[in-house]
């Protein structure tokens, strides 16, 4: 904002464009066969071409049901695509846990959340209770992460690079991709599903 350049016009023209085509799309929710929590997890690291910080994005399910989701720079710059990616599971981790103790409050029972990042050093560093001394600089992530592991309030599973849908929320995708994971979200055009139910 305080020196826009030419490219940076171009993104908001484009962002515009597509707020513009998409007016009548939205998140579709259906009633959910259970309460069971899951979450994706992902970084982009350093993709800010300005300051070379990481992008942070993460979705929470409830029941198959999209009702959280964030995409976000980091604070901080990281130096290693495993830290972007743990401050970006810590991040997902902190609002399953709202979501855990909202659903308690009300009374409500679900499983162990499970939730999925596509980088092995990262789910390696979850399960771990040896901090390594390469880890210290993320120190507090990793014990908040690792604590809710190992009381078993929380599963850390990998997921194929592929089947990652938080890649729509921290990077640049093909149209194909972007709109084969726009609907993995169950993000839909309803005007479409108006003219289909008549």
């Amino acid at each position: 904002m305080q020196q826009p350049l030419e490219i940076h016009w171009k993104a908001v023209k484009r962002i515009l464009r597509y707020l513009n085509g998409t007016l009548t799309f939205g998140v579709y929710l259906k009633c959910p066969t259970n309460l069971n929590i899951t979450g994706f997890s992902d970084a982009d690291w350093a993709s800010d071409i300005d300051d070379i910080r990481s992008t942070t994005g993460y979705c929470v399910f409830l029941g198959g049901n999209l009702i959280s989701w964030q995409s976000k720079k980091q604070q901080v710059i990281s130096r290693s695509s495993s830290e972007a990616e743990y401050r970006g599971l810590a991040a997902l981790v902190a609002d399953v846990s709202w979501i855990q103790s909202l659903l308690t409050e009300l009374q409500l029972s679900s499983c162990v959340p499970v939730v999925y990042c596509d980088n092995l050093s990262t789910v390696q560093l979850s399960h771990n209770p040896i901090l390594h001394s390469r880890t210290k600089h993320m120190e507090l992530d990793i014990f908040f992460v690792r604590d809710k592991v190992l009381q078993k309030q929380l599963q850390v599973h990998h997921i194929p690079s592929l089947d990652q849908p938080v890649d729509l929320l921290t990077k640049a995708l093909s149209f194909p991709r972007f709109d084969l994971l726009r609907s993995k979200l169950s993000v839909i055009n309803f005007a479409a599903l108006k003219n289909e139910s008549h």
